[in-house]
């Protein structure tokens, strides 16, 4: 996002009586900025703090845009004058040297919310898919995920890389682990596990010995999977174009499969991170929570009876806005048609808004149902 310096200006002289700058008109700017560039502290750093000392401008924190940074600079120096000590931190860090790209280096990484094992998992990320890496501190990592989730994870979890290692990385060929669970083993007559696998995984393949395909690991292990297990992520994807036939399929394959607070994967799904995955091996990259995803696609009026939905649409759950309360989105499922859905909500189940399906009516979410939003083209 390029803002320009007019509009910087403007926003931050909005805050300002006189020409007379002081820290409060500052901070109201910095706040100007985050909302600019960084709305969700889930997906950006803007962590920023200002001070005046000795007719100096002190800053300090980190931030992971340097346009957002340049912009505060350029709109501080401008209109105060004052000399600027600059400490925040722009991100990746300086200490991590050149290996700032990162390869998942075993089947389900756990991303948390700060860098502690105790902390509140808030997301996934598989093996063999690429992250950013932007700081280490507590002697965990502070990740960027590929929908660009931040959260911290065990930097064993993770093979770090430079940009050519990464850029070659990006260019091979790929299979894709299409089975629920699988092991890597060291032979292929059922040697010792490297590592176990599950769907979406992504593995580097170096020969095929029969019914196997030999692949390498980012950190350089190697072992066998079996044929049956993965495809080609190229031929899967041409092979699968998103339908709603596809969505139901891949979803029914989880029902009670538990849930998982944070989860993304097989090992246990949130209720966002079961539909991300249903869509992704469909061939559909969702965000990762129930509110970003309720942004994309189209809008549908659900209608009489639910009578305007179309299976595959994604069913969004929470509060109304009302009396000026905004809406807040706390859950998602897919539509199947009939009154029917599949959440994981407990375990990944087939729930009902009618009555007459009674064993799995779910009155409790029929009654904070939002919107629908129809993700399938041409659906």
């Amino acid at each position: 996002m390029k803002i320009p310096k007019v509009v910087l200006l403007a926003l931050f002289m909005a805050g300002c009586e006189s020409n007379s700058v002081n820290v409060s008109q500052i901070n109201h700017f910095i706040d100007s900025l985050r909302a600019a560039y960084a709305p969700d502290k889930r997906t950006a750093v803007f962590d920023v703090s200002v001070r005046e000392e000795n007719g100096r401008i002190i800053l300090a924190g980190e931030m992971d845009q340097p346009k957002a940074k340049q912009s505060l600079l350029d709109v501080i120096r401008n209109t105060t004058g004052l000399p600027i000590v600059d400490s925040v931190e722009l991100l990746p860090s300086a200490n991590l040297g050149t290996k700032i790209d990162g390869i998942v280096d075993i089947s389900v990484a756990n991303m948390r919310s700060t860098p502690h094992s105790s902390a509140e998992m808030v997301n996934q990320v598989l093996l063999g898919h690429s992250v950013k890496v932007l700081k280490k501190q507590g002697g965990r990592l502070l990740i960027k995920s590929e929908d660009n989730y931040l959260g911290w994870v065990d930097p064993i979890s993770i093979c770090r890389v430079d940009s050519a290692h990464m850029a070659e990385y990006d260019k091979t060929r790929k299979l894709l682990v299409t089975r629920t669970f699988g092991a890597i083993r060291s032979s292929v007559d059922n040697g010792s596990t490297v590592s176990d696998v599950v769907m979406a995984d992504l593995l580097v393949p170096v020969a095929k010995e029969g019914d196997f395909y030999q692949v390498k690991l980012p950190d350089g292990r190697t072992g066998y999977v079996h044929q049956s297990d993965v495809e080609y992520a190229d031929i899967y994807f041409a092979a699968h174009h998103p339908t709603a036939v596809g969505i139901e399929k891949i979803a029914k394959e989880f029902i009670g499969f538990p849930y998982l607070w944070g989860g993304t994967s097989v090992k246990g799904f949130d209720c966002s991170g079961f539909t991300k995955t249903v869509f992704r091996m469909n061939g559909i990259d969702l965000p990762r929570d129930a509110s970003q995803q309720v942004f994309l696609g189209e809008d549908v009026d659900p209608g009489k009876n639910f009578g305007n939905l179309k299976p595959g649409d994604l069913l969004f759950f929470g509060e109304k806005a009302i009396n000026g309360r905004p809406e807040k989105i706390v859950h998602v499922g897919i539509y199947l048609g009939n009154g029917q859905f599949i959440q994981s909500s407990g375990m990944v189940r087939i729930s009902s808004f009618f009555k007459a399906d009674s064993s799995i009516f779910d009155e409790y979410d029929l009654n904070r149902f939002v919107r629908a939003k129809r993700i399938l083209k041409n659906n």
